[in-house]
């Protein structure tokens, strides 16, 4: 099994890039969104929608382990923790782990993405506004790990595709 693992702060262009590298290959796309979005018209606590979340996605991966096919999985795993229970999992479990950081380097540029959310904010999407979301993850540093590809959302998608299957491949 192949993993292409998307992750990176709300907003830098994570589910953009899986969707288009997902539509030019036929690889299905896993995103955290989805399953919380679900879970969120049953559940109220955000910490349980996460550990809900989380869990299925290693659910996922378990059933599928022996089928050799690939997933393109958009989670954030922007703490060091769950970064490393993933890359545990794979290790354990021989499963080939392709992770891209997606970053956006003009500020400007991420917060016009992040504020369009206002217009019609999904269950996942707890805040809308730039400045909000900064402060809430003022501490919150995502570091490249080692081995890891770093996208810049400031390129074309057309150059992050390149950038991207030059990683994987």
């Amino acid at each position: 099994m192949k993993i292409i693992l998307f992750r990176g702060r709300p907003g830098v262009g994570k589910t953009t890039i899986s969707n288009i590298l997902s539509k030019k290959t036929g690889i299905p796309v896993l995103r955290k969104d989805d399953i919380y979005d679900v879970v969120s018209e049953f559940i109220e606590s955000h910490q349980v929608r996460n550990k809900i979340s989380y869990g299925s996605l290693y659910a996922i991966l378990e059933s599928n382990i022996k089928t050799n096919c690939s997933f393109i999985i958009d989670f954030p795993f922007h703490s060091i923790e769950h970064f490393s229970i993933i890359k545990k999992w794979c290790g354990e479990k021989e499963v080939e782990l392709n992770s891209i950081l997606v970053i956006c380097s003009d500020e400007r540029i991420w917060a016009e993405r992040f504020n369009e959310r206002t217009k019609n904010p999904k269950p996942n999407q707890l805040i809308t506004n730039f400045e909000k979301m900064k402060e809430n993850y003022k501490d919150m540093e995502v570091i490249p790990e080692k081995g890891e590809l770093v996208v810049d959302t400031v390129k074309t998608p057309e150059v992050l595709l390149i950038e991207i299957n030059t990683f994987i491949s």
